[in-house]
């Protein structure tokens, strides 16, 4: 597991990110339900999850709850700002227009990442959950915080008509990721001999599916899910491709194993008569 490094400078009532975490009940589910009849839960994906909890979260800290509205193209934050007191004299709210349809809010932190780096900002994953459309969308950005000294401030995307975000305190309103402040990528397409292992690859782990989950339910709606996918990942950090490709084919073999018994038993079991015919 690499390990990142960042320093924070915080103003008025920033804290600092934290990493994020998986709220059940909450964005990530409500029920920890996970067997025959249950509704399927967002943290049954293991790519979510993975996702989700890969980054920092950025938290409201301000006393005062705010919401954002559209009010014929105009963006309004509406909120008791009175008793809110900054003691460098910083007018409240800390909200602004930023620029048609948009709206930005000082994350109250200036974040210091390594050197040829950057922060990217992202919407936190409850975002993706999220069926009142209240939770704030923050536009991707990357901040240079290896050199900018700043306190950065987050733009958002403006509520549509008739829609509201809301601002709590304690509640993630966006994500933070480290990242190489420059890569570049190179796409090829994969050579035949590579294009037939995958294939090979992808024929087992359908085939052995069953045999290779450790837990396989049906869902209130009687749809199959399995665990075959966060087996496997357990298999590859112990033993790479090498080892799955190995754990796949020793499960195909014990499959084929299987199917022969039950065909030789079926064939004992059926009329000598119709044997003989065979």
């Amino acid at each position: 597991m690499e390990k990142v490094e960042i320093k924070y400078r915080k103003w008025y009532k920033g804290v600092p990110p934290r990493p994020i975490k998986l709220q059940i009940p909450g964005w990530a589910g409500d029920s920890h339900g996970h067997s025959d009849g249950d509704v399927p839960q967002p943290w049954h994906c293991p790519p979510f999850v993975e996702a989700s909890t890969y980054g920092l979260e950025l938290i409201y800290t301000f006393d005062t709850e705010c919401t954002v509205r559209n009010l014929d193209g105009k963006v309004v934050f509406d909120g008791d700002w009175e008793k809110e007191y900054s003691p460098d004299g910083v007018r409240f709210p800390p909200f602004g227009n930023f620029a048609p349809g948009h709206y930005g809010f000082t994350s109250s932190l200036d974040i210091k990442c390594p050197p040829n780096c950057v922060i990217r900002i992202e919407p936190h994953p409850r975002f993706y959950t999220d069926r009142t459309g209240t939770v704030p969308i923050p536009v991707c950005g990357h901040i240079q915080g290896d050199w900018w000294p700043k306190v950065f401030f987050v733009v958002f995307r403006a509520p549509l008509p008739g829609e509201t975000h809301i601002f709590r305190q304690g509640e993630p309103y966006a994500q933070i990721l480290v990242l190489p402040k420059r890569v570049t990528y190179e796409v090829t397409q994969m050579a035949s001999a590579e294009v037939a292992k995958r294939n090979v690859r992808d024929a087992r782990i359908h085939k052995v599916a069953r045999q290779i989950s450790k837990n396989t339910w049906r869902d209130h709606q009687d749809l199959c899910f399995d665990d075959k996918y966060k087996v496997l990942s357990t298999v590859y950090a112990k033993g790479g491709e090498a080892g799955v490709d190995r754990f796949l084919e020793e499960a195909e073999a014990n499959q084929q194993s299987i199917d022969t018994a039950k065909a030789e038993a079926v064939r004992r079991k059926m009329p000598r008569k119709l044997v003989r015919r065979k």
